[in-house]
């Protein structure tokens, strides 16, 4: 019998949790309307701010997948893993925590509004963290759709230092823009920081994610431009527009 189609979202909000631009709505709907229309298995991983009531939305840590080691360039952090359900759905949100990249009370600005320094930083924790989380899961996507500027380094990792990872030799990448501008961008010096493989710096993360996806759709906000497709308005066709994309994807034949 075949195994369900699995989908993994990461993003760096998702409704109820963390709900800052469109891409929390469509994070939020997405997996159920992927499983109204076919044999998908869809999960999420987000960060867990210091924003995120973990009483009120009953966050529990997964001992099994807490304590994971997160290479940082020369240094190594590791990420404790929580897991809670979006209301009203069977759908699992696993959130990558990490006190000093995500304790703060605040997500992406400081009390001043500006744009936090270590931005690039918390990005390449989180992208790692959750490549590693799936690693240890033995949960090997099909497809990672990457939502935001924080989940903008996924399609590079996949592409170089966990393209020789069994698990996801095969994962297709797909990225979905934001409209933030969180000044999250990737310096010669911020790359060798981070032990990021990547030519053609400066670039910021979304332009890292747009250059490496397999394919890049926008929200309904931003609309369709050159290279990028966008959301239908309704979520009452998004999942069917993803599930054909999807099935595209992966039927294609590698060059």
């Amino acid at each position: 019998m075949a195994r369900s189609t699995r989908i993994l979202f990461v993003a760096g909000e998702v409704a109820p949790f963390t709900e800052i631009t469109e891409i929390s709505g469509l994070t939020r709907s997405l997996p159920e309307a992927l499983q109204e229309v076919g044999d998908y298995d869809a999960r999420l991983m987000m960060p867990r701010y210091g924003t995120i009531s973990e009483r009120k939305h009953n966050l529990h840590e997964v001992i099994r997948l807490s304590g994971t080691p997160v290479p940082m360039g020369d240094e190594e952090d590791e990420v404790t893993v929580k897991v809670a359900s979006i209301p009203d759905t069977r759908v699992q949100v696993y959130f990558m925590d990490h006190e000093e990249y995500f304790g703060r009370d605040a997500v992406y600005r400081d009390e001043d509004g500006d744009a936090f320094d270590d931005n690039p930083r918390r990005a390449a924790f989180f992208n790692r963290a959750v490549i590693e989380t799936v690693c240890k899961l033995r949960w090997g996507p099909e497809v990672i759709h990457a939502f935001g500027w924080i989940s903008g380094l996924v399609p590079l990792l996949l592409a170089t230092e966990f393209a020789d990872q069994e698990l996801l030799e095969n994962t297709k990448v797909v990225f979905t823009p934001d409209e933030l501008d969180e000044q999250a961008t990737v310096t010669d010096d911020v790359a060798d920081a981070l032990g990021l493989d990547v030519d053609n710096l400066p670039a910021s993360l979304t332009d890292l994610a747009t250059r490496f996806a397999d394919i890049v759709i926008n929200p309904p906000s931003m609309g369709a431009v050159e290279g990028a497709s966008v959301f239908t308005e309704t979520d009452e066709d998004r999942g069917q527009q993803l599930a054909d994309l999807y099935t595209q994807m992966l039927s294609e034949v590698p060059a």
